[in-house]
């Protein structure tokens, strides 16, 4: 019996493996096309992690000031809404619609956009149960944890990919 389940957890690591399965922080070999790049993103919520995470996977040297920088990031237009998505039998609120959207640019040290500007916004259906306000109220502080950090994800993704030498002049923009 220990052999069969020796054999079936050994067919299954395999599988993963072998579908492309990466452990969180492994594989993901992508870096800025910028090796020096300035941060500006002063009030934004997701300015702190945005830096952590650059940072954490070595994406790009993050400057103290533009000058010596290659690219100037600027995270701006900073959109947090909460709307009611769900009520119940009695009409009340059963489930919110969170959502959150940044816009960043990509500036040469001169001055000079490169690129268009860069919109990521990510939404997520958040059930809500007036009964639990506390156990809601941390449901609903992941929530905003998890858009955050998709939403830094996507930015970098796109910043990544934004460069004029990445970007394929046969590719048209999907929406």
């Amino acid at each position: 019996m220990r052999n069969w389940i020796k054999i079936v957890l050994s067919l299954v690591m395999v599988m993963l493996v072998g579908c492309g399965f990466h452990l969180r922080g492994e594989g993901g070999s992508f870096q800025f096309p910028y090796k020096k790049s300035y941060l500006q993103c002063a009030n934004v919520i997701i300015c702190s992690g945005l830096q952590r995470t650059i940072q954490a996977e070595n994406l790009t040297t993050l400057v103290k000031n533009k000058e010596s920088a290659e690219a100037v990031i600027i995270i701006t237009n900073e959109q947090t809404s909460r709307d009611a998505n769900n009520f119940n039998s009695v009409g009340q609120i059963s489930g919110y619609l969170l959502t959150y959207q940044v816009t960043a640019q990509v500036y040469t040290p001169k001055g000079d956009q490169i690129g268009n500007d860069i919109v990521v916004q990510n939404q997520m259906v958040m059930a809500y149960n007036n009964s639990l306000i506390l156990s809601a109220q941390q449901q609903e502080e992941t929530t905003w944890d998890q858009i955050h950090q998709n939403v830094i994800n996507s930015l970098i993704r796109r910043i990544v990919y934004s460069h004029p030498l990445l970007i394929s002049p046969n590719v048209t923009e999907s929406k």
